[in-house]
């Protein structure tokens, strides 16, 4: 993986190549292409239900791909000539379909993982509560869509639920990746992933990491479907409640966002109880700047908006302060290759 200054610089090179093209289109077209930036995700959902980027291992005619994947020649044309100005798929002057990078990391049996996101955010569950979002909110914009908070509804639908944990661990993956290869794990002997899924994560860290030995925590219905592996316990809990005392570093991986400040404070205080001196605290946060810039922690913290009843993306100041009101102290903060900071406290 590439060193995390690496990710982050070219990040702000995106960012402000962004600007500048955003920039350069007049008021009307700038409004325009906001108001139909809803059919890049309709698009995408439409081309994965189809097996598009399953069925495209290399150029295509058009017309062969549409009865490879049974659709209307017509129209998947169209929507793959959409999906080519977004980099998804390549149309070459043929006219024929090629596959991209991208292509691949949407394909069901790419081991990234990343095309469940395409399948959770398609989810009525989601698009509702983004369409239940508003200036003027004051109620929990998916609980005012689904009759249920986020996770309480997750529980009552394990299919959505299953949606959700292959999306999550798309994300742990690189993660775990993004820890094992960032931070110093030579004095540690045990870590415990808090409200760590299916334990994707910790997984993929001791995979790394061979003296590590790790426990992940979850409800139960998430922690009895945990992944297989030699040094790895899974303990079905409440991290609002209780949290597994004793081990070496306890991480809190996009968990902190998904909170208010006085539900996120209250999972810290349990870890801070639960720790002892010495032991580590890792947050993971993508970490929001304080002034607007394109890129993701911008559309995630609207997005916690929409699927949570208070949860947010904060800056590195506010992530600090969280923990130290706590009782922890900011040891360093590292940036991650996944682009996320590790907010490292000590007790």
């Amino acid at each position: 993986m590439p060193p995390g200054a690496a990710t982050a610089f070219v990040n702000r090179v995106r960012s402000r190549l962004g600007r500048i093209h955003r920039s350069m289109a007049p008021p009307p077209v700038q409004i325009l292409e906001a108001s139909l930036s809803m059919l890049d995700h309709r698009v995408l959902v439409a081309l994965c239900a189809a097996d598009i980027p399953d069925l495209l291992n290399g150029p295509m005619e058009i017309d062969d791909l549409a009865e490879r994947s049974a659709t209307d020649p017509e129209m998947l044309e169209r929507l793959l000539r959409f999906a080519a100005t977004r980099g998804w798929v390549r149309i070459d002057r043929r006219g024929r379909a090629r596959p991209t990078h991208t292509t691949a990391f949407l394909r069901t049996n790419h081991p990234g993982g990343w095309r469940a996101w395409v399948d959770f955010a398609a989810g009525h569950e989601v698009t509702a509560a983004v369409e239940a979002l508003t200036a003027t909110t004051t109620v929990d914009p998916f609980d005012l869509a689904n009759g249920a908070p986020f996770f309480e509804w997750m529980a009552e639908h394990p299919l959505r639920w299953a949606s959700f944990d292959a999306a999550m661990a798309a994300g742990a993956r690189l993660h775990g990746l993004a820890l094992a290869t960032t931070l110093d794990w030579s004095t540690v002997s045990t870590v415990c992933d808090v409200g760590g899924g299916t334990g994707v994560l910790l997984a993929t860290l001791l995979d790394l990491q061979a003296d590590l030995d790790g426990t992940v925590l979850d409800l139960p219905a998430v922690a009895e479907r945990s992944v297989d592996h030699p040094r790895l316990s899974a303990v079905a809990g409440d991290m609002f409640e209780e949290i597994p005392a004793g081990f070496d570093v306890y991480l809190l991986v996009a968990v902190v966002h998904d909170w208010g400040d006085e539900e996120a404070a209250r999972i810290l205080r349990r870890i801070r109880e639960a720790s002892h001196p010495g032991g580590r605290v890792v947050v993971v946060e993508q970490g929001r700047e304080a002034l607007p810039q394109p890129g993701l922690a911008t559309s995630t913290d609207v997005l916690m908006a929409a699927l949570t009843g208070g949860g947010k993306e904060r800056t590195i100041d506010e992530l600090t302060e969280l923990g130290t009101n706590v009782g922890l102290t900011l040891d360093e903060v590292q940036r991650l290759p996944s682009a996320n900071h590790a907010i490292v406290f000590r007790y």
